[in-house]
């Protein structure tokens, strides 16, 4: 795995730069549409966004999350938005933010990780990775998302 990226939470001042990124993945009608779903997140107690970055700043990837109740699993780090996208180190970049969704989960004393893949025509090879290296990490199929009990 490289050591060239970091996750961090999104901040205001930089949803905008990681307005690219929802673009390519197709997760946002416009650019307002994201904005606002962003500061929502951003606002919540149990919610939030966080980014894989390069050691230049550049947004390589992103996932959105709230925890909420769950009756399977007690509480759960709902994942609605996971994208990455990184021509030389895609795995790395996958691989650093599902880390980060345990990391966030325990955190906030979730029992599960539920991942919701975008599956839109044309999204491409990057959904397929994500789908795989998410299946490596321990996600499995339940009903029309991936899950990821912890402990």
């Amino acid at each position: 795995m490289s050591d060239r990226f970091s996750v961090k939470p999104l901040d205001r001042r930089r949803i905008d730069q990681a307005w690219p990124l929802v673009q390519t993945g197709r997760a946002a009608h416009d650019r307002d549409a994201w904005r606002h779903y962003a500061a929502a997140l951003m606002d919540l107690p149990d919610g939030g966004i966080h980014t894989v970055e390069g050691d230049h700043g550049y947004i390589h990837g992103l996932y959105a999350f709230q925890a909420l109740p769950s009756p399977r699993h007690g509480r759960v780090l709902q994942v609605d938005m996971f994208l990455a996208m990184d021509l030389i180190e895609p795995e790395a970049a996958i691989d650093l933010l599902l880390e980060d969704m345990d990391r966030v989960a325990g955190h906030l004393d979730c029992g599960a990780v539920h991942l919701h893949l975008p599956q839109r025509e044309g999204v491409g090879a990057g959904v397929s990775m994500a789908l795989a290296r998410a299946l490596e990490h321990g996600h499995h199929r339940e009903d029309l998302r991936l899950c990821r009990p912890l402990g």
